[in-house]
């Protein structure tokens, strides 16, 4: 069955969105070298598929609002996957606040925008504690800026591990 012609406008809409914050996104680090290359790859694996899965589970529970399987997967892939991965390796010396605030406003903007196109984020509470959609939506926001101290935390972890495994004999 053929998506009708307004869902591929709109999924090209915030395809061509997302590119353009990760122009902006390019302004914190214009290129990675090899190690962070590798890093960027594990920020990808960690969050893309695991975000897409929670997601789906999350709305099932009600914490979270349901949307369709390709706009989750447009927004973990790309928006979570590709940029906020280069956003990270671009913000990571800054200040803890400072990333805590550049995940959130970016958050932020990209919920209101995928809500706006297809109507996703519309619940009317965050973990039924704070009702309202701007309450979800800020909740939600919020709870993306924790992005950076968990992948740090995820990072080292990795790291440790690799260290701990090269001091074993085999």
């Amino acid at each position: 069955m053929e998506a009708p012609k307004d869902e591929i406008i709109r999924s090209l809409a915030i395809l061509l969105f997302y590119a353009a914050l990760f122009v902006i996104i390019r302004l914190t680090k214009s290129a990675l070298d090899p190690d962070e290359r590798r890093i960027y790859g594990l920020l990808y694996l960690g969050w893309a598929a695991p975000v897409f899965i929670a997601n789906y589970l999350l709305s099932l529970v009600g914490l979270e609002s349901p949307m369709p399987w390709y706009v989750n997967f447009m927004h973990t892939f790309a928006w979570i996957g590709l940029c906020l991965g280069w956003l990270y390796l671009g913000v990571r010396r800054e200040p803890l606040w400072v990333q805590f605030v550049v995940f959130a406003t970016f958050s932020l903007v990209v919920k209101v925008t995928e809500q706006k196109l297809f109507g996703a984020w519309i619940s009317d509470h965050f973990f039924f504690i704070f009702h309202g959609n701007w309450a979800h939506l800020l909740g939600w926001a919020l709870a993306d800026g924790l992005y950076p101290p968990i992948s740090t935390a995820g990072l080292a972890l990795l790291d440790r591990l690799r260290t701990d495994n090269r001091g074993l004999k085999t």
